[in-house]
């Protein structure tokens, strides 16, 4: 029963915090006028700091001059801010799906997506992607019918003690020119390739494996940078040749995520969580002059003459969707950047309705699914965006759009797709205060029967010595047993799933037996009454002292140390040293070791050999 409590408790956090937010049924959204570019070309160079992209060398040159160039004179960039967790599969679904990576799938790792979701690949015409096993082939498993091809190296390339990693993303350039050049011979291929709405996805891992390998400081990860740099100047020469210089691809750069100095990613500093942006090509706005002062963050990349435009990660998705004139990806929430689009105002506006139309997709169908599951007197709905509120807000912006009023209209969709995120959130966290407040009663219930079954085992009490009041203990029972079956009856007409049930009852029947043993605070009550004011007073304040040095522990490690070191002192205190010596000893020696365990360096940024070899000493 106690490993069952404990399971429990466990899982439950997954039930409230961790339930795909995805929802499906959506009818999917596009624009209706025509798209500025017939084909998107993705770069994702995995791993990649958006310092040490934008940045000057040592010498003041860029290590990355072609996309510097691109950046100075035929296209915008900015900064696309990635969440947490920093890692690939996340940072790639944020990109072509729109949204940020279904959280319930940490429990595979963030290795496979528990739900199935859209993507801008899958409503692409054709895609051809290139790249890692681990990365491409998600988003192939998803994609209804056969139009998502995938091209992947051995997943024995992915080295990370390989010295020379840009050989995977060689293998990515090299193949991407196979392709075009077999292309020519084959009509089939060359049919697809000639149809509008395709994308080209090219996955670049070798930076990030270097950044593991060698860290981000590193020569081998910056020279990286370079080459991605050559092989990304090649790809565009290589693609625009073969369709004739049309001025009708789009191409996107960008990162799934940093790195921190220490070569680790996953966490949300800085370093991990801002990745570069560059985007150029058709429908793409060229270069402006900086309208907005730059931050201390970008003042060393000396490009405060231009714009710099940041996004959020899950905008990129419907950037793209608008370039190429696709349907939204039916669970996206980014918001379209339309700094970027070099197009029509009537354009820009139709393609941020659209956006808004479809994020309002996802919150009706969020909605009516928690209203189903609900009883209506106890159905609370999200009131900033009610029914009549969605029409007020549709029908101003068709006025302000018919009448020419574009940017009012903007502004309005901007509106309703912030109240349709906000409401999204809403409907996805329903019924977190409802589970919170079911394992907390469950959990501080628990804390009671264990603590009571604690004093019954470990003092000389007994239930003779104490009176016993059967008829209340009856009413009691019956209580908790009526609470139970209306309990039951309440999930069942609101065909609540069955861990709900688990979660409900577990505190009901905990309670029950915690009831059964209250007769103990009866007897501690008694027993306090001899003791005297002076002890229970000592009492109170060394609980108070220990749980305060706890809670500090929290914000400085240090304080662990003076905890320990206390509890070295203990057998003195309590006049042990006689009686075991050489446990009491023991005791001692190993509390003061590992009081210096607090006091050590933390992992950073940089290696400390020293420390390293000295626990290597230690343990040998």
């Amino acid at each position: 029963f106690l490993l069952l409590v404990h399971l429990v408790f466990f899982v439950s956090i997954f039930d409230i915090y961790f339930t795909s937010p995805l929802v499906h049924g959506m009818t999917p959204q596009h624009t209706l006028l025509p798209s500025p570019a017939k084909r998107l070309v993705l770069f994702v160079a995995d791993g990649l700091r958006a310092d040490t992209f934008f940045e000057l060398d040592e010498n003041g040159v860029s290590r990355a001059p072609y996309l510097r160039e691109i950046i100075q004179t035929r296209g915008s960039f900015g900064v696309s801010h990635t969440r947490v967790p920093t890692e690939s599969r996340p940072g790639h679904v944020a990109l072509i799906a729109g949204f940020y990576e279904d959280v319930s799938a940490v429990a595979k790792g963030w290795k496979e997506n528990p739900v199935e979701f859209d993507s801008v690949f899958n409503e692409s015409a054709y895609t051809w992607s290139w790249g890692s096993p681990d990365i491409l082939p998600m988003f192939a498993k998803g994609a209804s019918g056969d139009h998502v091809f995938t091209h992947c190296y051995s997943a024995a390339s992915e080295d990370f003690a390989s010295e020379d990693a840009t050989e995977l993303d060689t293998w990515v350039f090299d193949n991407v020119k196979n392709f075009f050049r077999s292309a020519r011979s084959n009509q089939t291929l060359l049919n697809k390739l000639y149809e509008e709405k395709i994308v080209f996805f090219l996955h670049l891992l070798g930076l990030d494996t270097n950044g593991h390998a060698h860290r981000p400081g590193s020569s081998e990860y910056k020279e990286n940078v370079k080459k991605v740099d050559e092989g990304i100047k090649e790809m565009v020469t290589l693609i625009e040749d073969f369709y004739g210089y049309d001025d009708k691809t789009a191409f996107v750069f960008t990162s799934d995520h940093g790195m921190t100095d220490w070569g680790s990613h996953g966490a949300g500093h800085p370093s991990e969580t801002l990745t570069p942006l560059v985007v150029w090509g058709a429908g793409v706005h060229y270069p402006r002059l900086n309208q907005l002062q730059h931050d201390t963050f970008s003042k060393e990349w000396n490009l405060e003459r231009f714009q710099r435009i940041d996004v959020n990660q899950a905008d990129v998705a419907p950037l793209m969707t608008a370039l190429i004139g696709v349907p939204y990806p039916l669970n996206s929430v980014g918001i379209l950047p339309v700094q970027y689009l070099n197009s029509s105002s009537l354009f820009k506006v139709e393609s941020m309705l659209t956006n808004a139309l479809q994020i309002l997709e996802q919150f009706k169908i969020k909605m009516a699914q928690k209203k189903e599951t609900t009883l209506s007197f106890l159905f609370s709905p999200f009131i900033l965006l009610s029914d009549s509120k969605q029409l007020d807000i549709l029908r101003k912006t068709r006025s302000y759009i018919q009448g020419g009023n574009y940017k009012e209209a903007m502004d309005l969709c901007k509106t309703l797709m912030d109240l349709a995120l906000q409401g999204l959130a809403y409907y996805h966290t329903y019924d977190r205060f409802f589970l919170g407040i079911s394992v907390v009663m469950g959990f501080t219930g628990w804390i009671s029967y264990v603590i009571l079954i604690t004093l019954k085992t470990n003092t000389n009490i007994s239930q003779t010595t104490v009176t016993h009041n059967g008829a209340t203990s009856s009413l009691v029972k019956y209580g908790f047993l009526t609470l139970a079956l209306c309990t039951v009856f309440f999930l069942v007409i609101q065909s609540s799933p069955w861990t709900y049930y688990v979660y409900c009852l577990l505190p009901i029947i905990i309670w029950n037996e915690a009831s059964k043993e209250l007769w103990i605070l009866h007897w501690l009550r008694m027993q306090l009454i001899t003791v005297s004011a002076l002890r229970v007073l000592e009492f109170i304040i060394v609980i108070g002292f220990g749980v305060l040095l706890l809670v500090l522990s929290f914000f400085y490690r240090s304080v662990l140390t003076i905890g320990l070191m206390g509890f070295a002192c203990w057998p003195l205190v309590a006049k042990l040293w006689g009686q075991a010596k050489l446990t009491t000893m023991s005791w001692v020696l190993l509390c003061l070791l590992l009081a210096v365990f607090p006091l050590m360096p933390v992992v950073g940024r940089e290696p400390n050999i020293t420390l390293v070899l000295g626990a290597g000493s230690v343990h040998v």
